[in-house]
């Protein structure tokens, strides 16, 4: 089983939507905890819109990178 993280680029999107996430206007949609209906695949940055700025997606960054981390641990 593999997993996948995704940082905001405009081919993010495109990507995440062959695998099967749900896109909005688009955007990426996550969760509060950065994750997409996919299960493993989480999403942060400019991909899940709203604000473009460095301070949201290294936030974003962080919160999904603890997420996924969750989820492994979880998933091993």
């Amino acid at each position: 089983m593999g997993y996948l993280l995704l940082f905001g680029t405009a081919s993010s999107t495109d990507f995440a939507r062959k695998l099967g996430a749900f896109i909005d206007n688009n955007t990426i949609n996550v969760d509060e905890n950065m994750a997409t209906n996919v299960s493993g695949l989480y999403a942060c940055g400019d991909c899940t819109g709203g604000l473009l700025q460095i301070s949201k997606a290294v936030y974003e960054g962080a919160k999904a990178g603890i997420s996924c981390g969750k989820y492994l641990r979880h998933h091993e």
